[in-house]
Formats: structure tokens, sequence, C-alpha cells
């Protein structure tokens, strides 16, 4: 729990032991911008202490993680791929943005059905 502000901080491998609101913005549009070729996409947000996953139906789920925020985005999606490229930022194989891609396309070959 933050001394500061009372939340509860929820550690996540991906983002590391500081967590950005700069940090959740890069995330969300990394995710966008794979999943915007999807029918019926949900669309993610930042928020200060996580992401919200908004789906077509009008469901919406608060995520705290990185690989939270795959799971719900992926949920429902066997054998829709993810794009092989986040742009430029994939070029750094340490940038959050691969880092990202890496973890998603990872769950994504772990899911029955899942493809690359």
């Amino acid at each position: 729990m933050c001394g500061a502000c009372g939340q509860t901080v929820v550690a996540d491998p991906v983002l590391g032991p500081v967590r950005t609101m700069r940090q959740h913005l890069i995330v969300a549009q990394t995710v966008n911008d794979l999943c915007r070729s999807w029918p019926g996409a949900p669309k993610v947000a930042a928020t200060g202490g996580g992401w919200l996953v908004s789906r077509p139906t009008g469901a919406i789920e608060a995520v705290s993680t990185v690989e939270a925020l795959w799971t719900a985005v992926l949920s429902g999606r066997a054998g829709v791929p993810l794009a092989a490229a986040v742009g430029p930022a994939a070029a750094d194989e340490d940038s959050l943005a691969s880092r990202v891609l890496a973890l998603g396309r990872r769950l994504s070959r772990e899911r029955p059905g899942g493809a690359v």
C-alpha cells in the first residue's frame, strides 16, 4: 500500500518497480494499435491505477497489470494474430512497447487456438 495516497500498489514485471501515467498511456496505445484491425476490438484506456478495457457490448473491465490487460483483451479471441511490430518503438527490444508486445505474443500462444 502506498503510504502517501493509501492506494494498493500492484507489482508488474513489465512496468518495473515504478509505475507512471506515461507508462500506462504507452501500454494502452500499444495494445490499441495492435488490436485496431480486429472486428469489435476492445478499447483500452489508461487510468492512474491501471487500465479500463471497454468492449463493444458496453462492458468495462478494470485491470491493474499488463498481463491482466492482455488476458482481458485476448479473452474470446482464439486465433486472432497479433501484429508483427508496433512501429518504431519495436526496434528497441528494451522499450516498454516491445515488452508489452512480447507478453501479448506469449499469452496469445499459450491460449488454446491462439496465434502469433
